[in-house]
């Protein structure tokens, strides 16, 4: 009888610290991409910042939301959005593409697991050019600290939002094994998700309807939870009420990918070779 590993050795299994290790080291394979993507960063900050200015105008607030708060909200978005930049799903498409899911899925660790460790080491390597993200970004825009206990919160909402993040595009990477290519799927979700998820606009200032919309799909808490938390918008029953959306968020989208990639098992068809 084959004794089960417990969650520590599957954890700390040799197989995937070398898998972590080797998505670290990816991170800066191709420097150039990498720098490039910190400028898009810096940028992205700078347009935005100059269209809600032109929004304010003269106005110190617009619906109570004061100028130094939405240039706050939009520097935490951008950091957020530079930590959280999953490569899952266009890694599991390349796998399937050149036929290496094959030798991947009969390998003692699992599929699914060797992809997240790979993610993870992957966001490991970001992080770490945070001591130059931060400052870029604190030049740009606007990090007005919240208290320490806010603080707190807002580290166990991103912390939720990182999990949201990697298990949508988890699904779209398995969604593979029907689809084969999954470039029209990706940029769908990548389009619909950052602006459902308040990259651009917050939800305080979209429509009735349009909001409603928004808090019922997984992309706010991406960024706009864990963003509106750091400012202060969502505070008392607000902020609870948004870790617990997060949570259930993860807890759903954790099921649908285990019940997905249990069905993608059965539908591997192996391109190229």
């Amino acid at each position: 009888m084959i004794a089960r590993q417990s969650f520590a050795e599957r954890v700390l299994n040799p197989g995937l610290r070398d898998v972590f290790r080797m998505g670290v080291r990816r991170t800066y394979a191709f420097r150039m991409w990498l720098y490039l993507g910190i400028l898009q960063v810096f940028f992205q900050l700078l347009l935005v910042k100059a269209v809600w200015k032109a929004v304010y105008g003269s106005d110190a607030t617009v619906d109570g939301i004061s100028s130094e708060m939405m240039l706050t909200y939009l520097t935490v978005v951008g950091i957020i959005n530079f930590m959280i930049y999953p490569i899952l799903a266009d890694e599991i498409h390349e796998r399937i593409e050149e036929g290496q899911v094959a030798v991947d899925m009969v390998r003692p660790i699992g599929f699914v697991r060797q992809m997240l460790a790979l993610e993870l080491g992957h966001s490991i390597g970001r992080w770490a050019l945070l001591i130059v993200v931060v400052p870029g970004m604190l030049l740009l825009g606007s990090l007005t600290p919240p208290s320490p206990g806010t603080f707190l919160l807002f580290l166990l909402s991103f912390a939720l939002a990182y999990v949201v993040g990697i298990e949508i595009w988890l699904l779209v990477g398995l969604s593979a094994f029907w689809l084969l290519n999954i470039g029209g799927m990706r940029s769908m979700v990548g389009l619909i998700g950052g602006f459902f998820a308040g990259s651009l606009i917050p939800l305080w200032f979209m429509p009735g309807p349009l909001r409603a919309l928004a808090e019922w799909l997984p992309f706010q808490s991406i960024a706009y939870l864990p963003a509106a938390i750091y400012v202060g918008q969502a505070t008392g029953n607000e902020l609870w009420r948004a870790l617990i959306v997060q949570g259930v968020w993860a807890v759903i989208l954790g099921i649908a990918a285990s019940r997905v990639w249990a069905r993608a098992q059965n539908r591997l068809v192996v391109q190229g070779g």
